[in-house]
């Protein structure tokens, strides 16, 4: 009878490729040679979400002991994470204080508290801190008392020699004091670190953070390893880089910097420092409502020759490029502007830095920033995309706030796109797919009762068209460019999302037949605005 233990070595590793960690960690104790095949396994990930119980942190106290008296197992991590509210990194302590049973003698950096952890480790352990943090850091101890899980985690991450993913969230980017401390020293800690996520992509409104430490950015910028880095940033006061020459990074080739609000001159340091970026993601939030000083204020963060220097820096190496617009907590809705007797700053210019990338395959942008704040102007997109897309998704950001959002001139607004779809054997050879993504009703992030202006427009009334709250004007107008879109080499159909409806046409010679209408999109339809 054939064993489970007589598996060939292809067929093994397949099988363990399917099985949970609970399943290694059951595994590793069978036999040497499950243990060999599912050890690296056991550890290639680890993760820890912080939660209101001492579970996490006993956790990571005990992961720490088994890595200081077996570090060879640290080679196996390559990814490290560490999620979780604030309150559970700052609140919940792996065991209650025991004052009589304090340690005399060395600095411990927070660790007295680990009952789990030898004398003989703990000393170990502070030696670590003390050539790990800056000089400054060695003269007060007070700051650290009560920082066990900080130091705990942060000794974990620097062990793991082979790790190449380093995710951390928001909650314990705001409680680590010792973070800081090792990304400044990430090369020679952590030399094959390729990919870094710090912050929570999505805001925990409970426990809202505003946090911002230079250290934390500036050593990706100098890194010779990291390809990729997703952020969280806001707006430093002054972004320095405290070295004697500015950073040029040749490996960064993705930038994600999701719920910032930094300026313009902020992002051109950014990107100047990353002349072979290839993936671009620019998240932006702003902040406006009745204590918002004005519209000047603001335009450090809404001008398009801004943000067009700025991605000119992409020219040769963009491949992909994707900007959003959002209004940050407790920004005020269309209807509440309205009210209020404010209108929101206009976005000026028109993204035009795009066109003359002659690698740049997929764009998602709000579409204002093609077709124009004022009511009179849209350009004609042929003349701001760039020649070789293959994918373009417009967004429906901030549309809502201009006064074109209603009546016919949304319409003629629209009909650009509509020229640029008939126009597409001419000036975009290569597109397979154009989608314009929609907001549902109360969907928009941060404001508070998100009702659009077609609300506004109809007296408010419940009972309207289309429900309180939707865009019909400009819903209308995306159905109008072919509704539905069907015959041979179109597709059209209406994708669903959690908070967005995304209108969607594919084209190509392979596109099977979804209609037998023709094709709506028809020579002359779209007359120029």
């Amino acid at each position: 009878m054939a064993r489970f233990s007589d598996v060939p070595e292809d067929i093994l590793a397949m099988i363990l490729n399917y099985l949970s960690g609970y399943d290694h960690n059951s595994l590793v104790r069978l036999s040497k040679r499950f243990y060999k095949d599912v050890i690296s396994r056991l550890y290639r990930d680890l993760k820890f979400e912080a939660t209101k119980s001492r579970g996490c942190a006993r956790s990571l106290a005990f992961l720490l002991r088994t890595l200081l008296e077996h570090p060879q197992l640290a080679s196996h991590v390559r990814t490290f994470k560490l999620r979780g509210p604030l309150p559970c990194w700052t609140k919940y302590n792996p065991w209650p204080p025991d004052t009589s049973k304090r340690i005399s003698g060395p600095r411990l950096w927070g660790l007295e508290d680990c009952p789990t952890l030898s004398r003989a480790q703990k000393i170990f352990a502070s030696n670590q801190f003390y050539s790990l943090v800056d000089e400054s850091m060695h003269k007060s101890q007070e700051q650290f008392k009560g920082r066990n899980k900080d130091a705990l985690a942060t000794l974990v991450l620097t062990r793991c020699q082979e790790l190449r993913t380093l995710d951390l969230g928001d909650g314990f980017l705001m409680h680590s004091l010792f973070l800081p401390q090792i990304l400044k020293r990430a090369d020679q800690l952590l030399p094959k670190l390729n990919n870094v996520v710090l912050g929570d992509k999505r805001m925990d409104p409970r426990n809202a953070l505003s946090y911002m430490d230079l250290d934390l950015i500036r050593p990706i910028f100098y890194s010779p390893s990291v390809q990729t880095f997703e952020y969280t940033m806001s707006q430093p006061w002054q972004l320095n880089w405290n070295r004697p020459q500015p950073p040029r990074s040749n490996t960064l080739t993705k930038l994600h910097l999701f719920r910032t609000n930094i300026n313009r001159g902020t992002l051109e340091q950014l990107l100047y420092a990353t002349p072979r970026l290839k993936s671009f993601h620019y998240d932006q939030e702003v902040l406006f409502n009745t204590s918002t000083p004005g519209a000047s204020s603001l335009s450090p963060y809404l001008n398009l020759d801004g943000l067009n220097i700025a991605l000119s820096n992409l020219k040769n190496t963009l491949e992909e490029c994707k900007l959003t617009l959002s209004m940050a907590p407790d920004s005020l809705s269309p209807t509440e502007l309205l009210e209020n007797g404010l209108h929101f700053p206009g976005i000026q210019g028109t993204l035009s830095a795009l066109h003359d990338m002659p690698h740049l395959t997929k764009v998602e942008v709000p579409a204002i920033m093609f077709l124009g704040w004022a009511p009179n102007f849209a350009a004609e997109l042929k003349e701001v995309l760039p020649p070789h897309l293959t994918h373009l998704t417009l967004r429906d950001d901030f549309i809502n706030y201009c006064r074109w959002a209603v009546g016919f001139t949304c319409h003629r607004k629209v009909g650009r796109i509509g020229e640029y779809l008939e126009q597409r054997a001419f000036c975009a050879k290569q597109l397979r797919c154009f989608c314009m993504r929609l907001r549902r009703v109360g969907a928009a992030k941060g404001s508070r009762g998100a009702v659009s202006l077609d609300t506004v427009a109809s007296g408010g009334r419940k009972g309207g068209p289309a429900g309180v709250g939707e865009n019909i004007w400009l819903r209308d107008a995306v159905r109008d460019l072919g509704m539905p879109l069907g015959g041979r080499g179109v597709a059209y159909e209406v994708l669903g999302e959690r908070r967005a409806e995304v209108h969607c046409w594919v084209f190509g010679k392979d596109v099977g037949v979804r209609d037998t209408r023709k094709d709506s999109i028809i020579p002359g339809m779209f007359p120029s605005t």
